[in-house]
Order: C-alpha cells, then structure tokens, then sequence
C-alpha cells in the first residue's frame, strides 16, 4: 500500500538540513549487543561501509577490538547467538541496494576468531556433499532455545516453506553448532503456530490454530507423554501461551486473555496443577519481566511504561533493581528512562543494560555485579547529535462514541506553550499492533523541520485488551479512520497544530490510512 504522499520544504531556515536528514534516516550504526556467556567478549552488530551487517567483537575489559566477521556476495549478518564462549551461531542474511533486506533462516555457525566456519542449517546444506536433509531444502529455521548448558547444541524450529490448506506444521531440531548434524524432537500438534521448549530442549507448548480457525494451545507434561489441549477459542475471543518455564520445570507462567479482555499473568505449578493470577491490570495487557528464567515482575503501557516487581528473594533481581535506581530516581514509572536488560554471563555477574527514552539514542553499558560498576559502551545511532530534540508526550481523550484513545505527540522544535505548529500525523502499520513511546527518527525529522507529530493508538491497535482490539474489526476504514480523525481534531482543540496546516504519512496499514483518512476529510488534512 503506497502512503499518500505531500510536499514538505525543508530548508536550513527551518532548523534541518540535508546532512541532518540523512543521518536521521540512516540504519543504526550499532544493534544487537551481546555478551559471551564468560562475559569476556562483547559484540555488536555493525553497520559496514557498503550498508550490509557485520558482526564486532570486543573485549569486554579494555573494548579493545579483537574481531569482524564479515559474509561474502550479497550475504549479511541479520542476527547471532553466542553458543559458547568461542563459537557464533548466526543468521544468514541478504542485502541488495535495490530490493533491500531479507532472510530465509539459514545458518552459519563460527567461532570468534573467523576460525572452523561452517553451512549448518538451510537450503544450501549439502552442496558439498555433506548429509541434506528435507528440512534444510524446504523450511526456515528459527532458534527456539540456546541450551545454556550444551556448548554444542542448540534447538531450532524448521517451519516449512511448502504450505497445505491446512497450515504448515514446524518442527524442533537439536542441531548440532559445529558440523549442523541433526536430531528431530518432533513435530508441532498445531498448523502455523510455535512450539515452547523447556531449559532441556522438549517440546512442551504448541501454539496455533485448527481448522476452525480457533486459537489452540496444547501442553505436555513430558518427552513420553502425549499432548493435551490446554484452551481453544475463536479467533478474537482471547488466548493461552506460555512465557516462561523454570528451570526445573515446576513453574509455568502463562498469559491468558480467555476470561479477561486484559492479559492475567499466571502462575501454575506443575506438580500439584495449582493455578494462580500474579497479575493483572483492567485496563492495559501485562508483559511479564524475566530474568534468568524467573518472572521478576510485569509492566504495563498506558503512555510511559509502569513496571510493578514482585517480592522475590533474589540477589541478581535485587542488583538489578539497583542498577535501574541509578538511572532513575523512581524505579517504578520509568517516566525518564526506560532500562532493559540485553544480555547476561552464565555465571549471572554482568549484564548489558539497554537505557532509552524519546529524546537521544539508545544507549548500553556493561554492568558489573559484584562491583556495582557501571561502564559506557556505545550509542546505537553515534553520529545523531540528540541536543535540542522534542520529547515524546502521552496523551489520551475520549472519542465520540465514548472510548477512549491513547497516544503521543512530540512539539515542533522551540514550539512554545500555546502556540500552534504545522503537524504531520503518523498512524502505525499493523493495524493489529501499537506505537509505544521512545525514540523515533522519523518524528525528530519532522520536528526539527518545524512539525509538530501525532501518533494513535486507535481501535484495533494492541496493548489495550481484547475488547479494544476487536473494536477494529472490520473497521479499518471506517471507526478506525475517524480514531485518526478526532485525534487530529483533539490537537488541534489543544492548541498544539496549525488547523490549516496538517499532513498525514505512513507505511504499510499507515499508508493506507494516510491515503484513507483524507478522503473522508479532504478539509482538515492538507497535500
């Protein structure tokens, strides 16, 4: 779907240039730090001279370089997993200036000095007369499990490229990491879903749907036992899955929308099959925050992101918490920044600690456990110069028909209070998905050129319940449009754009909205 597209000047007297432009649209310089599971090494994906993915690697006491690791032709690195403390796994990758960016879940696998490379899973396995099997000719494959205590093996989902009428069904493999030997652990009972392995690689949770189109999740108590059907509904009408498995496996924690419009966190013992809600909120879905395989806490996203932790006894949740505090001085609302973690050492004593807000580019340190030290690492996007950017503010009102609508806006640079800006409206693409408050390059190229930006949940989007979801159905040109609509209206009652000067821009679900919504108000958006 093509955006509608208008004319912008932009110009120097308008607080952008050219160079500014460009370096704002750019692909990030750095994505995907990690750490090796000694935490001797750091690495990073990085963005090369000619535009394709290679991947850095670091020492991680002194950030001395010690590697890049490259692929040839029109191969790039499009993601990697540390299978050990020398040996890479990573996702092949291809990259052509024209058609962009793709991926057919292949993959290599290396060690960090660029020594005993290896083809060990896709579609060209076998070229050198090593075994092929059906699955590496005919399906992707994706990695489900690392087995942190197998240095050379991890599990793998093979999803079919040959699709039936009935859906494809994905299978789990233990591949081996140094000559990509293989062992099938079965197949998935669902068409079109994912399976959810335990910390030993078993198959224990399938997701999908029959051929009703119902929502099906399935559970095993065990490699030997067969799969039981653990909930079942229609399309729309809430879901089952898990999102966690303790180590041991007599915890399972698992999102559930079946009996609520809001995800409940659960909380079931294995053992004795006792159930429990941990938590809730009424209004807005919880995403469960886990760290090393304990679900510490969950937050939620009304606007700023709201993490509530749970009273667990735990040293590494508590040096955590601690390492949050130094970035905020309210660890509960991350209303400044929002800090993730990245990556952890086997022995669970350093962390790579994401910081991000909407106002510079993320940022990552290394964390030290024991020492309580923090260290700078580097900036995803280092060549932005982030002084003087717009900060992204939540916003909510209620629509005609009485829901209520949430959403951002970010002021055109140097907008004073209570004057008005030209305004571009950016509705997300999906439209079963969600803008989330953060950094955004698109929207500082449009405020730094004097627009102010507006972004909308509207009905249909995620993040708000089921209930809020299926509003959409079926609406997208209709209530979901006029969502876009009064939240143009709203900012404009609200003193923040220009009535006579506003824009409308978007890709994929936003493209069609942006060519939508102008034609049910050619008076209020303007090309």
């Amino acid at each position: 779907v093509l955006p509608f597209l208008f004319s912008i000047n932009v110009s120097a007297d308008l607080g952008v240039t050219e160079e500014f432009i460009e370096r704002f649209s750019s692909l990030p310089s750095y994505t995907d730090v990690g750490l090796s599971p000694d935490g001797k090494m750091i690495s990073v994906i990085t963005k090369m001279p000619d535009d394709k993915k290679g991947l850095t690697i670091f020492d991680a006491e002194d950030l001395s370089l010690i590697n890049t690791i490259t692929l040839t032709n029109d191969e790039e690195i499009a993601g990697y997993y540390w299978a050990n403390n020398t040996r890479l796994l990573i996702q092949v990758g291809y990259y052509d200036k024209k058609d962009g960016r793709g991926s057919a879940g292949e993959f290599f696998s290396i060690n960090y000095d660029s020594t005993k490379p290896a083809y060990v899973f896709g579609m060209r396995k076998g070229n050198n007369k090593t075994n092929k099997s059906v699955l590496d000719k005919m399906s992707a494959g994706y990695v489900e499990n690392i087995l942190e205590d197998d240095d050379r093996h991890v599990v793998i989902s093979a999803y079919p490229f040959a699709k039936s009428n009935t859906g494809s069904f994905v299978t789990s493999i233990r591949l081996n990491v140094y000559n990509g030997q293989q062992k099938k652990l079965g197949k998935s009972p669902l068409a079109g879903g994912q399976v959810r392995t335990d910390s030993k690689g078993v198959p224990r949770f399938a997701n999908g749907s029959d051929s009703d189109n119902n929502i099906v999740t399935m559970y095993r108590a065990s490699e030997k036992d067969d799969w039981e059907v653990l909930s079942r509904t229609p399309y729309g009408e809430g879901e089952v899955f898990p999102v966690n498995i303790s180590k041991d496996g007599s915890i399972i924690h698992m999102l559930d929308s079946t009996e609520t419009s809001t995800y409940q966190l659960k909380k079931i013992n294995t053992t004795t099959g006792a159930s429990e809600v941990v938590f809730h909120h009424p209004k807005f879905d919880a995403y469960p925050q886990i760290i090393d395989d304990v679900v510490m806490g969950a937050t939620v996203n009304p606007g700023y992101t709201q993490a509530y932790w749970f009273d667990i006894d735990s040293p590494l949740q508590n040096s955590i918490l601690q390492a949050v505090h130094s970035f905020n001085g309210n660890i509960d609302i991350f209303d400044t920044k929002e800090v993730g973690i990245v990556a952890l050492t086997k022995a669970r004593d350093k962390a790579i600690l994401a910081i991000r807000d909407s106002v510079s580019s993320p940022k990552y340190y290394l964390y030290d456990m024991k020492k309580g030290q923090m260290k700078y690492l580097l900036t995803m996007w280092p060549e932005i110069d982030d002084a003087g950017l717009e900060e992204e503010i939540p916003f909510n009102f209620t629509n005609s028909d009485g829901v209520v609508i949430h959403g951002y806006y970010t002021r055109a640079k140097d907008q004073p209070e209570g004057q008005t800006a030209p305004m571009i409206v950016i509705p997300h693409g999906g439209p079963h998905a969600r803008d989330s408050w953060g950094f955004d390059p698109d929207t500082h190229i449009f405020s730094q050129a004097g627009y102010a930006v507006l972004k909308v949940n509207f009905r249909g989007s995620t993040g708000y319940g089921k209930e809020f979801t299926k509003l959409g159905f079926g609406e997208w040109g209709a209530d979901t449009q006029q969502d876009i609509i009064e939240a143009t209206e709203w900012a404009i009652d609200e003193g923040i754009a220009d009535a006579k000067k506003i824009g409308i821009y978007g890709g994929s679900f936003g493209g069609y909205s942006a060519a939508m919504a102008p034609m049910l108000r050619p008076d209020l958006y303007k090309s």
